[in-house]
């Protein structure tokens, strides 16, 4: 068993062992039967197991220039290192890397300022020069640990209009694209597990990591590569604005990161992500738990949407025309939540419900939509979810078994939740440190 795999399971045993409270239940105490033979003498013990690996966190942030570093993006940053466990070894490049630098936007009543950063740590510049320094500095350096990276900023489409290969927006007017990002984590061993939360603008396109090259068209890379993007590629993101209280932040990753810690930015307990009550919040979870209730014109997208979508070919005509019943039997605990919200949100009823909303967003009369529109958004939400759903079960009921199998083990990781990992794993080492000191 790889150190890795040890992380899972001791990962499970912490959240299996885990109260609503956050504290540690004691697991019922077995009773001690005598064997019904003697005990062989001389038995060799056994071999300690691997120390677990360890979570690494590259935070990557910040707008091309002030008047784009807006207060909240700083606030996103801060908040996704608080949630961090102090085990938990992280690099933070933010807009020009330097802490003099007056260049974070607020607004001052009705003045639009600048101050400088105010975060717990900056490693370096949001360049290119930066971001590859880094990398090679800290991605590369403990190559068989997994890596989290969150990215939060501005993204624009491909200036050549390939969607597939948006950007993410650098400080001074550089670009990190999707295809630049695969070169990078091509670098890595195949063995290297990345988890992704990208909260720009059309980042959706970086769900395209999960093939050779960030290509659409490409194979399937061989490590587990999981992401969670604020908007499809073709559409824009909220989260960027240079209002000061946080309270009214109302951003994806704000959502996800506070239902996969159990605490939002505010500090407040959050309840009701447990979609399957199993005491543990999983990606999955958080994602579907964002879909439900962020009030926003964002439009999330889950690499296992993109997955989908690439190897199951079926018409959205055949898709939208499934009852409703039957979709929501198909759906985990997590999908179905949210598709029960949406659906009562929007006012959808009966077993036709797909057809309805399919043809109120798209068919004749729909209009001109606006990104902005937090019912259309919503109606949105709702049809790629419940097509992730059909297209999952067409999946399944097919003879591909290697496509199912290497579909289920991307749903296992988007199941799994790197902050309660990350947790763990420093619970063991804590542990290993305090026995060796005996």
């Amino acid at each position: 068993m790889t150190a890795y795999h040890l992380l899972l399971r001791v990962a499970a045993l912490v959240a299996a062992t885990t109260t609503a409270s956050g504290a540690v239940a004691r697991p019922p105490v077995q009773e001690h039967v005598l064997p019904a033979a003697p005990v062989q003498e001389h038995v060799l013990p056994a071999a300690p197991a691997p120390e677990p690996a360890a979570w690494r966190a590259l935070v990557v942030g910040g707008g091309p220039r002030p008047p784009m570093n807006q207060v909240a993006i700083e606030g996103h940053i801060r908040y996704f290192q608080s949630l961090l466990p102090a085990t938990v070894e992280r690099r933070v490049l933010f807009a020009d890397g330097r802490r003099g630098t007056r260049s974070v936007q607020f607004l001052d009543g009705h003045r639009m300022r600048y101050r400088a950063p105010r975060l717990p740590r900056i490693d370096g510049a949001t360049t290119r020069p930066g971001f590859d320094a880094i990398w090679r500095r800290f991605a590369r350096a403990r190559p068989a640990d997994p890596l989290l990276l969150y990215f939060a900023g501005h993204g624009s489409p491909d200036p050549r209009r390939d969607l597939d290969n948006n950007v993410f927006d650098l400080w001074g007017g550089g670009a990190l694209s999707v295809r630049d990002l695969a070169a990078r984590m091509a670098e890595l061993p195949g063995g290297t597990p990345v988890v992704l939360v990208m909260a720009q603008c059309f980042s959706g396109a970086f769900a395209n990591l999960l093939f050779e090259g960030g290509r659409p068209d490409g194979e399937l890379v061989e490590r587990d590569v999981v992401g969670f993007f604020a908007a499809t590629r073709d559409r824009p993101a909220s989260g960027c604005t240079p209002e000061i209280n946080e309270a009214d932040y109302t951003d994806f990753s704000s959502y996800f990161f506070a239902a996969l810690s159990g605490v939002d930015r505010l500090g407040k307990r959050v309840r009701g992500a447990d979609f399957d009550q199993n005491r543990f919040v999983g990606m999955n979870e958080a994602f579907a738990y964002a879909l439900l209730h962020q009030a926003t014109g964002d439009v999330p997208v889950a690499t296992s949407d993109v997955f989908l979508r690439r190897f199951v070919n079926k018409p959205d005509h055949e898709t939208m025309a499934t009852p409703y019943s039957r979709v929501l039997s198909w759906s985990s605990p997590a999908e179905r939540a949210a598709l029960e919200g949406l659906s009562d949100a929007l006012g959808l009823r009966g077993e036709h419900r797909l057809r309805a909303a399919y043809d109120r967003e798209f068919g004749p009369g729909a209009g001109r939509r606006d990104v902005e529109d937090v019912t259309s958004a919503h109606r949105l939400r709702f049809i790629r979810l419940a097509k992730s759903v059909v297209l999952a079960r067409t999946l399944r009921q097919s003879a591909d078994r290697a496509l199912i199998a290497r579909f289920e083990r991307l749903r296992a990781a988007e199941a799994r939740n790197p902050l309660a990992e990350a947790k763990a794993a420093g619970q063991v080492r804590q542990g290993t440190r305090r026995r060796a000191a005996r």
